[in-house]
């Protein structure tokens, strides 16, 4: 559980310093697509807005497990569509400070909706100390829901 938490925590650190992510999404019958969104987080919790008229809302109503890139940080997640973003005011707080012209241009458009993804599982490529570990690159597995992780070898 402390190799978990020492993670967890360089993950939320990750999180708190990225601006936007690629969000992928795929409707029902799995026609996926990729955008970025403004990354808004508090700990594990990842929120992002967006128009509930454009792709991605319609695919999260359809099949709501989605992806999140982060550079060397994936995620796989499921999402869930809160309402309208004025509605959680920790959201509010934390747009204002992280994205403040996003916030100004669109959080209050009656049209915006607010997605949480409950992240469970995270894949990170080139964690420092890994290859002092275990003596070869490897891709780190973050299992959320079960607070695990565990190491894959890179095979060169």
């Amino acid at each position: 559980m402390d190799q978990f938490n020492e993670i967890r925590d360089k993950i939320i650190n990750k999180l708190e310093k990225t601006m936007f992510a690629v969000l992928a999404t795929s409707d029902q019958n799995y026609n996926s697509s990729a955008s970025q969104v403004c990354l808004i987080s508090e700990g594990l919790d990842v929120y992002i807005q967006t128009d509930s008229k454009f792709e991605k809302i319609k695919n999260i109503k359809e099949n709501n497990k989605v992806a999140l890139n982060l550079g060397d940080y994936y995620f796989k997640g499921v999402a869930e569509i809160l309402g309208h973003p004025t509605t959680n005011e920790k959201f509010i707080e934390l747009i204002q400070k992280k994205h403040p012209q996003t916030y100004n241009l669109y959080t209050n458009l009656k049209d915006e909706v607010l997605v949480k993804i409950k992240l469970t599982e995270c894949k990170i490529w080139g964690l420092e100390n890994n290859k002092s570990i275990h003596n070869q690159d490897t891709i780190t597995v973050v299992d959320m829901i079960n607070k695990t992780v565990k190491y894959i070898a890179i095979d060169k």
